[in-house]
Parts: structure tokens; C-alpha cells; sequence
């Protein structure tokens, strides 16, 4: 009895290692994939909408051109640098006249921008089915690159707005796609603030503007597209 039990057992356990995969562990492939390059670099494109502040005499934003380089830090963390320029165009604003008539004309404004940002990967160190979301926060300078100021010179030197340079602070979402291991599209959205000077000649109390301030701070939103090598 003994013997047939045994002969029983070594052929259920024989057909039982026979059958396919049964003798070793089933794989379930991850979505997630860690990044191994480190470091990556691009040209962007996009474009900003800006306000033009109280008298509306600011740079209303334009085509944006620029480029980027990041480095992956550790974890979900990596930091960048960005460089743009701006294809803006202002108003001239003339505050003698008249409301309703303090606008003289539409000159081009060339800005441009400098900053660092560190970047927040939702994903950690890895993309997710070759995606990997991001959030951004950064700071730096953005100042006048040139423009055409003909016009000002019909106003009073008191009156003329010169963009000159400010803080330029950003916070953005957006995601890369990774096509291969070393190409990457990049899709951002950012949120801008900086601050421009209000020409003395507004704070002129017999032009009736009430409580001028010396400055404000006028916010941006901007839409980019980058295409990113790594290595």
C-alpha cells in the first residue's frame, strides 16, 4: 500500500513540474522604469501672456525661444537652468493726454530671462509607461534685451517706461515623454511674476492719478514645448 502511495505522489509531482511555467515564478512587468541618464539638454519654444500693469504701459509677452539643461539629483529631485528671450511688443502710453487717448502707439520689445529651478518628479527617479510629470519652482532675472524706442522719445523724460531688469520667479507643471532612452519631448506650463518701475512722471499730482504706486508686480502664464537630449 505503501509503495503504490509513493509511485502515486512521484507522479502527480511529475506531472505537476511538467506542466509550462509551473516549476517557476511568473514575472508581472512594472509600468515604472528608472532613469539611468543623468543629464539632459534642449531648445524650447513657446509663448507668454503677460500683464501690462495699471497704465498699460508694460511688455504684453510674445514668442518665447530658449534652451535648457537639467541634471537629475537624487530621488524625485533634479535641478535647471533656463535662458529665454521674449518677442514682446508695449504700448506707449502717454499720461498728459486725455483717458481714452494716452496711447500713442506700439512699440517692440525684446526681453529676456536667466533662472535656476528645481524640479519635483511625482514619479521619483523613474517614468511611468514612459511618462514622468513634474512640478517646478525657480528664480532668477528677466531684463530688457532691446527694443524700439523711437516713440518715447515724443513723451516727456519723465513719462518714458523702461522695462529695465527685475526678479523673475516661476512655478510650473509639466511632463516629459521619453520616445528612446536618450530623446525626450517636454511639455510645460508656467506661472511667471515679476516687477516693473512706474515712470515719476505718473506720480505727477497735477495729472489727478490717485494713490501711484513706485512699482508692480505683473503675473505671466507660459506654454512651452522642448525637445531634450540625454546622456
Amino acid at each position: 500500500m505503501g509503495s503504490s502511495l509513493n509511485k502515486m505522489a512521484a507522479l502527480a509531482v511529475g506531472a505537476w513540474l511538467a506542466l509550462p511555467g509551473a516549476g517557476s515564478a511568473q514575472t508581472i512587468p512594472s509600468p515604472f522604469e528608472y532613469l539611468e541618464r543623468r543629464q539632459e539638454a534642449g531648445v524650447f519654444g513657446g509663448s507668454i501672456n503677460a500683464g501690462t500693469g495699471r497704465f498699460g504701459y508694460a511688455p504684453s509677452g510674445g514668442t518665447m525661444l530658449g534652451a535648457r539643461y537639467g541634471l537629475e539629483l537624487s530621488g524625485p529631485l533634479g535641478l535647471e537652468g533656463v535662458v529665454s528671450f521674449i518677442d514682446s511688443e508695449r504700448d506707449v502710453i502717454d499720461p498728459s493726454r486725455a483717458e481714452g487717448s494716452r496711447q500713442i502707439g506700439q512699440v517692440d520689445q525684446l526681453l529676456a530671462t536667466i533662472e535656476a529651478r528645481l524640479r519635483f518628479s511625482f514619479a521619483g527617479r523613474r517614468m511611468w509607461k514612459r511618462l514622468s510629470p513634474f512640478l517646478t519652482f525657480g528664480g532668477g532675472a528677466v531684463f530688457s534685451a532691446g527694443g524700439d524706442d523711437t516713440l518715447d522719445q515724443s513723451l516727456l523724460p519723465e513719462d518714458v517706461f523702461s522695462f529695465g531688469s527685475s526678479f523673475y520667479g516661476t512655478l510650473g507643471l509639466g511632463s516629459r515623454w521619453f520616445v528612446t532612452d536618450r530623446i525626450a519631448l517636454r511639455g510645460d506650463g508656467v506661472f511667471s511674476l515679476w516687477k516693473v518701475d512706474t515712470p515719476p512722471g505718473f506720480s505727477d499730482p497735477t495729472r489727478a492719478f490717485e494713490e501711484v504706486e513706485d512699482g508692480e508686480w505683473l503675473r505671466g502664464t507660459t506654454f512651452s514645448l522642448t525637445l531634450l537630449w540625454r546622456w
